[in-house]
């Protein structure tokens, strides 16, 4: 490896973000797992909303099951930060780590929405929580899918 950074110009920098991408990767699996595991608990607490075993509407929980589903979909689909040879906008190193900085966060905010969803189970009250956090968590995907959008001028 490192005779062809020496020998290849560029070489090491396009090692450098290929890494970064990959940990984009995993972080971005490991969200999309946690949102999973999240949408499990919910059609369990559906199944016994509908038989009278946990106090809460079943639309709120389908409402909150495709939310979560919608943000799996979203951090599954996301870009990953690759840029085309002949694209106008390329893609830099610290814009890759502002994405694995926003990941980490989103990450973060997914783990909490377990734990409140936890809490849920035994208190139907946190769902009005739990969906606030389903928004937010929703919100920073935007956030981190508008990284890479072509901006005039850029």
């Amino acid at each position: 490896m490192e005779k062809l950074e020496k020998i290849i110009p560029g070489f090491h920098g396009y090692k450098v973000k290929e890494l970064i991408r990959e940990d984009d990767r995993l972080v971005r699996n490991y969200i999309y797992e946690e949102l999973r595991r999240a949408r499990g608990i919910v059609r369990e607490l559906m199944l016994a909303a509908l038989d009278g075993m946990y106090d809460a509407s079943t639309t709120h929980l389908d409402r909150l099951w495709k939310k979560l589903d919608e943000a799996g979909s979203k951090i599954k689909n996301a870009p990953t930060g690759y840029a085309g040879f002949f694209d106008r906008v390329k893609v830099r190193e610290q814009e890759l780590e502002a994405l694995k900085r926003i990941d980490a966060e989103i990450a973060s905010m997914t783990e909490n929405l377990l734990a409140v969803l936890q809490e849920a189970r035994s208190n139907p009250a946190k769902l009005r929580e739990v969906m606030s956090l389903v928004n937010s968590v929703l919100d920073k995907i935007e956030l981190r899918n508008n990284l890479f959008k072509t901006e005039p001028g850029r």
